[in-house]
């Protein structure tokens, strides 16, 4: 049982720590009970909102203007858009649903219902993700900028899918710690400015360390692809080589690993052991 201590909010604005960890509970257990319908079309807009992000970092770096460390960092402030649209509009992320565990771990919902939420989520992350890229080349986005848009989506594609599978696995448990914090310190607000606040610098720091989100990557990889095939990154030598079905399996299959590992443990275990219910006497 908790202590009255353990209940206190320190600000009448912020929610206390062990709050938190009982608020990403129910919200876990909301998610493992609701409709796998609906469940399946947030997950769907969550595909497409952090792919927007992704487009939009992708724009951002497409400016040869920008020295190296200016160019990630702006890039990163731009994708933060994807984790605001998720968390303030309320979608289906699958690297965020990582922290269900802790609903597990407390026995409030079952292992299976976990799992199931995951498939679901990720199948769904996946159709928003290739939505949104069948969106964006009728648009020809690719274009802008006199076609750097285009290249630097090759670019940025092939870079990710030429990476050794263990590169993308240790990358991607870094990036769900950073997105997975930003996720529980929004737990903590109780205004729209609040989740903003929140997602804008855990996100900003995965983008410029280069750590890799299989979400995002569902949307970087298919679009850098067709960016190539319609004549775009031609001086990106690896891209003939990385830039097909299986180099896109590859690296999501690690990155999707690494998130979990990120995001359930570093995050979800950890905090849940820190601030889980005790058990009464």
């Amino acid at each position: 049982m908790l202590d009255a201590k353990d209940l206190v909010i320190p600000d009448p604005n912020c929610l206390s720590a062990t709050a938190m960890e009982q608020k990403a509970e129910t919200v876990g257990v909301g998610k493992a009970t609701n409709e796998p319908g609906r469940v399946f079309m947030l997950a769907i807009m969550a595909g497409m909102q952090i792919g927007m992000g992704a487009l939009l970092m992708t724009i951002v770096k497409s400016d040869a203007a920008l020295s190296f460390g200016l160019s990630q960092l702006l890039g990163g402030i731009a994708f933060s858009l994807g984790l605001i649209c998720v968390v303030v509009a309320g979608a289906e992320l699958f690297t965020g649903n990582s922290l269900m565990v802790m609903g597990a771990l407390s026995k409030r919902l079952t292992w299976g219902a976990l799992a199931k939420n995951w498939v679901i989520v990720w199948l769904g992350n996946l159709a928003g993700s290739l939505v949104l890229v069948a969106i964006i080349f009728a648009c020809g986005t690719w274009a802008m900028n006199s076609g750097a848009v285009g290249d630097t989506m090759v670019s940025v594609a092939a870079s990710k899918a030429g990476l050794p599978w263990l590169t993308v696995f240790f990358r991607a448990i870094m990036c769900n710690i950073l997105v997975c914090l930003g996720v529980w310190m929004g737990f903590a607000g109780k205004s729209v400015i609040d989740k903003i606040f929140t997602c804008i610098f855990p996100v900003m720091a995965f983008v410029a360390c280069g750590f890799e989100h299989c979400v995002a990557n569902m949307f970087f990889l298919p679009i850098g692809t067709l960016a190539y095939a319609n004549g775009y990154g031609s001086s990106v030598a690896a891209a003939a080589d990385v830039l097909n079905l299986s180099g896109i399996v590859y690296n999501i299959s690690a990155a999707t690993l690494g998130n979990i590992m990120g995001g359930a443990v570093f995050v979800g275990l950890v905090y849940w052991f820190a601030y889980r219910k005790k058990a009464e006497k």
